[in-house]
């Protein structure tokens, strides 16, 4: 894929996931402008979530978790996760989300569990 392909599929993807998180209570989400080393995530207007999309047929977890990790620790949040778009999936509804153990963990406290 030609690296204008892939940017534009991406940038697809999160507009996809953005426009999810509306529909179902995140009205005030959106892109977020890349910011580099110091990346925040993809997803600005869920306060104190950081929220990383992936698109594509090739599953690089391991990778993608540490991506998150960096940028939960830019934006100094403490529950993050990754949204992934599997191929052959275009409705956010039915993509995956990763979140690392301890942020499950925290979540399941804090909802009673």
């Amino acid at each position: 894929m030609k690296p204008a392909t892939a940017k534009r599929k991406g940038a697809a993807t999160e507009e996809e996931w953005v426009r999810y998180l509306r529909a179902v209570g995140w009205p005030y989400a959106e892109r977020r402008h890349l910011a580099g080393a110091f990346d925040r995530g993809d997803v600005a207007g869920c306060p104190g979530v950081t929220v990383e999309i992936k698109s594509g047929a090739r599953i690089d977890l391991a990778t993608w978790m540490d991506e998150l990790d960096t940028e939960m620790v830019n934006a100094a949040t403490d529950v993050g996760y990754v949204a992934i778009r599997p191929k052959g999936r275009p409705r956010a509804q039915d993509w995956w989300c990763v979140v690392p153990a301890e942020v499950l963990v925290r979540l399941l406290k804090a909802a009673g569990w």
